[in-house]
């Protein structure tokens, strides 16, 4: 009996903690959806799975985050999605901007692909912007990560925030990885942009 009773208080913490996570997952922010219309909401940001706030939206409105907060529990109904092509972007709560941008990998095999909208962190606005890619934790990946993947979650999420790919997008471009380009001859072919990047406007050299 002491057992059988054990058993259940610990799948009631397991839940509990369950609970209380997944609330730890969703941050207040500020959608842009097009047309320069805005929402209020918690939006959920996993490192564990990047692929999945740069792939789609995943948010609370307000009053059901504060119901999840009184219950312990979120409830499927409660989340609300939206796809890239909705949106414009979202900024959260302690400043971080996320934009829709229009993207191909040509990195390996994946070449002459069609440009695949993305929700993607920005980190440098102006003529010259620049985002970051954070990799996938599922499917085809890399063996170093997959490895992390099985194990404390708190390194896994370190290394996916400090290893990321960098794009660069010039005026009306779709975005560049730097890996494939000079970025100097870039974003220099005109003279003030030069100039702004020697000065370091665009904070390309103590951002990274």
């Amino acid at each position: 009996m002491k057992k059988f009773t054990y058993l259940c208080l610990a799948f009631i913490f397991f839940i509990n903690f369950a609970g209380t996570y997944a609330q730890g997952l969703y941050q207040k922010g500020t959608i842009e959806l097009k047309k320069g219309k805005t929402i209020e909401a918690y939006i959920q940001i996993d490192f564990r799975f990047p692929q999945r706030f740069q792939q789609s939206l995943t948010y609370l409105s307000p009053k059901d985050y504060d119901k999840s907060i009184k219950t312990g529990k979120i409830k499927g109904s409660m989340k609300e999605k939206l796809e890239p092509k909705d949106v414009e972007g979202f900024t959260l709560a302690d400043g971080r901007v996320f934009k829709t941008v229009k993207y191909v990998d040509i990195t390996g095999k994946a070449i002459k692909m069609i440009p695949k909208r993305m929700i993607l962190e920005q980190v440098a606005d102006g003529r010259i912007r620049m985002y970051k890619l954070y990799s996938r934790t599922t499917g085809s990946i890399e063996k170093e990560l997959a490895d992390l993947t099985f194990g404390d979650p708190k390194i896994l999420i370190d290394y996916i925030q400090n290893n990321f790919q960098l794009l660069i997008q010039k005026d009306t471009d779709n975005p560049r990885n730097v890996i494939h380009i000079n970025l100097l001859n870039y974003i220099g072919d005109n003279a003030q942009v030069k100039q702004n990047y020697d000065n370091n406007h665009y904070g390309l050299r103590n951002q990274f």
